[in-house]
């Protein structure tokens, strides 16, 4: 509902099986996050649901190797994705960042430090800047977390043929980029879909796979537009089909009306075939 009560209209965002890459990701990024710095602080308070339990360390390390698995094997899929569905391609091609996403940037910048006054409406795509720095971040984060941890998993057979210095710069790197994967799912992109006010309480697109009309004005606005046009000219070429080929015309049901009953439908069908019957009779 918006402000005044009424109901507001809901476009598509995600799909379900992006619900479920999304959500896949989200309980094993969860999971790394918990036992790999369980590992590095075996005495902090949330740790100890798996330190405290016999042979705890032991299951920690094994949880934290599914996970890795599950999430190297999500991001295979996920290439597949992009690569071989028409819709996967159409993010992929959304998400390559351009010149007006730096533009983007700039003005936000600006509105946040109050220099554009009054703050500037920004329209942006169907991925605004922001999103995309975090898809970019989310590969290359993956990447080194799947290099550095299959050094760290195979010690014995990395140092068969590298010296130790390079298993310690590995194992800094996982910790450090692991630091930074975590502050940024907190700090920005929990911001993004919870604290947002504009938002809040929650983006519900990870969930039900839609966002309001009112959302997308904030974020995609221009995307909004796109997706009205084509809107428009759907049901353009509805009319114009049932001009030319006779037979009644059902209008798209829009948010919040009454779904056309299997009755109704078949009384139309039948209404349809007893005009044709009339016409072909010439009465």
């Amino acid at each position: 509902m918006d402000e005044g009560g009424t109901r507001m209209k809901k476009y598509p965002r995600m799909t379900l099986n992006e619900r479920f890459q999304h959500f896949n990701l989200f309980i094993n990024f969860t999971i790394l996050v918990i036992t790999g710095f369980a590992l590095k602080y075996p005495e902090a308070f949330w740790a100890s649901p798996i330190t405290d339990v016999p042979m705890g360390m032991t299951f920690r390390g094994l949880l934290h190797r599914l996970s890795g698995v599950a999430v190297v094997t999500l991001g295979g899929y996920h290439i597949l994705y992009m690569i071989f569905t028409a819709r996967g391609r159409g993010i992929l091609w959304g998400m390559i960042p351009r010149w007006k996403d730096a533009l983007d940037l700039w003005e936000t910048l600006k509105n946040n430090l109050f220099i554009n006054r009054p703050a500037k409406m920004i329209g942006m795509n169907r991925f605004n800047f922001r999103e995309k720095l975090e898809y970019l971040g989310l590969i290359w984060g993956t990447a080194v977390m799947t290099v550095t941890g299959f050094i760290l998993w195979f010690k014995g057979e990395w140092l068969t043929y590298f010296p130790m210095w390079t298993f310690d710069v590995a194992r800094a790197i996982h910790f450090y980029e692991a630091i930074l994967a975590t502050l940024t799912i907190i700090v920005w992109h929990f911001y993004s879909v919870v604290f947002n006010p504009d938002v809040y309480p929650m983006n519900w697109a990870w969930i039900t796979g839609k966002m309001t009309e009112h959302e997308m004005k904030l974020e995609h606005s221009l995307e909004l537009e796109r997706l009205k046009k084509e809107e428009q000219g759907e049901l353009a070429g509805v009319k114009e089909a049932a001009a030319i080929g006779g037979g009644r015309v059902y209008p798209l049901r829009r948010e919040g009306e009454r779904k056309i009953s299997p009755i109704r439908k078949l009384y139309g069908s039948f209404l349809d075939f007893n005009r044709g019957v009339k016409d072909w009779k010439g009465e």
